[in-house]
């Protein structure tokens, strides 16, 4: 039974990249791949070593900390919105969400529609979310910021999740705290910007593929790569997800050495393909939108690079890559190097001085605990990579292609308390103490850390406007 919903789901989804090859598009055909999608786990289900068991709730002071913990990263965020703060994209976005008709245009291809309209496209679901989501809020500046919102309380709980199988729940509220009040993040989280929903949705894909790392049957296997899938259907940030995925398995197959990693790596490739197999197709077909925004930005081969002038007079391609790299590792803690788009944290540091010993000190943990800790080696393997997507894109180091590392690199920030809570087990009040004494001055500190941002960045527009004025009005 298991095996015929398997082919069921394949075939639905080979009917479907047929009909978009040939041009035959139907709003019908949404729903198809929806439930291509859903009967895949569906079918995982069936048979009694498989059935899924559900975690007993029950309504007490503990699950209701841990649920206003998660609610905190986007309770700060609202507090911090300010209305006349907009970028420009995220109006752009809202408008094409708000105006595209997707009854009548095809779901597969990029939005805008038409492309002429903004520098790339980028696949629908984001968009048609929050059009949704406007249907029932309303369109203004307001619902423009509140449409990331359920995007913050996705990267909280995942993030609780990992952070609480990386280490212990304690050190997991400690992260999401963190992760609330990180400077950098709440820059771009109060914008209404579509980079969150990148990395929303690899942080599900994390938590699925960190609970397949217990599991590893064929339910986690085919719910991480049906995540693993949907991270190429938001903000390029998550196109890392599949690397991922791939080395993760691969080092499950050295350890245990059994078929049934390649089986269900197997059966991750196929929720992977069957998630993306319409949108693939009409890629290859009309139009490959998920690689024009990399073919602008890319820092060797795109069109948007001076590297590439130098390559192509015969300068070595790790000299533009070795600067880049270099100024991305400064922009870490020296002002005025990082920061592009317009959406450039002031041209601040990537951290204030205290989250940047808080990360250092975590990082030096961290290499101590990766020997026996597969989870912290893809906490780091996500965080390098991420800082991969900066070093090879066009200079300067581009903060908003870092976006994704933010919720963990919050946990590496965390992971100092762990020697706090040690002190916790025989010197109860002052562990304690010195935990709640350090939020607060973590706190405090990015909190101060993302006003200068903003205060900067309206000092630097005042400027544009007045120089506009003087240049262009008469008298």
């Amino acid at each position: 039974m298991k095996i015929i919903i398997y082919l069921l789901s394949i075939i639905i989804t080979l009917c479907l990249s047929f009909a978009v090859n040939t041009g035959k598009y139907s709003p019908v055909l949404i729903y198809w791949w929806i439930l291509s999608i859903i009967i895949l786990p569906l079918g995982a289900l069936t048979g009694k070593k498989n059935k899924l068991k559900l975690p007993s709730w029950s309504v007490n002071k503990k699950y209701l900390l841990i649920f206003l913990i998660i609610l905190l990263p986007s309770i700060v965020r609202i507090t911090n919105f300010n209305l006349n703060r907009i970028h420009g994209d995220d109006m752009l976005t809202a408008y094409f969400s708000a105006t595209e008709n997707f009854s009548k245009i095809n779901f597969f291809s990029g939005i805008p529609s038409d492309k002429t309209q903004w520098q790339s496209q980028f696949p629908a679901p984001f968009f048609f979310l929050q059009k949704f989501f406007f249907l029932i809020f309303g369109e203004n500046l307001f619902t423009v910021k509140m449409s990331v919102i359920p995007y913050i309380l996705i990267v909280s709980a995942a993030l609780f999740y990992i952070a609480g199988k990386t280490v212990s729940k304690k050190i997991a509220s400690i992260s999401v705290i963190l992760y609330g009040f990180l400077a950098i993040s709440l820059y771009y989280d109060t914008l209404g910007l579509i980079f969150i929903s990148g990395t929303a949705i690899y942080c599900l894909f994390l938590a699925a593929l960190i609970y397949g790392l217990d599991k590893r049957n064929d339910f986690s296997s085919i719910l991480t790569g049906i995540s693993c899938g949907f991270c190429y259907l938001f903000y390029m940030t998550s196109f890392i997800a599949l690397p991922v995925m791939v080395i993760i398995y691969f080092f499950q197959l050295l350890k245990y050495k059994k078929l049934t990693v390649i089986k269900n790596f197997a059966l991750a490739l196929i929720g992977f393909l069957v998630v993306l197999g319409p949108f693939l197709t009409y890629a290859f077909r009309f139009d490959n939108y998920f690689t024009s925004r990399t073919n602008q930005v890319s820092l060797l081969t795109g069109s948007w690079s001076g590297a590439k002038e130098r390559i192509e007079k015969g300068e070595s391609p790790l000299t533009p890559l070795s600067e880049n790299a270099l100024d991305t590792l400064k922009s870490f803690y020296q002002n005025d190097i990082g920061g592009a788009g317009g959406f450039d944290f002031a041209h601040q540091a990537v951290f204030d001085k205290f989250t940047l010993i808080l990360f250092i000190l975590g990082l030096l943990i961290g290499s101590i605990m990766l020997f026996n800790n597969l989870i912290i080696f893809i906490l780091f393997l996500t965080i390098f990579l991420s800082l991969a997507t900066v070093i090879l894109a066009v200079p300067p180091p581009g903060y908003h292609r870092l976006t994704l590392a933010f919720p963990f690199i919050s946990i590496i920030c965390a992971l100092p308390f762990v020697i706090i809570l040690k002190l916790t087990n025989k010197f109860k009040i002052l562990g304690f103490s010195l935990i709640i004494i350090f939020l607060l001055i973590y706190c405090y500190n990015n909190e101060k850390y993302y006003a200068k941002s903003v205060e900067k960045e309206s000092y630097n527009e005042s400027i544009i406007i007045s120089d506009y004025i003087n240049n262009n009005l008469p008298g």
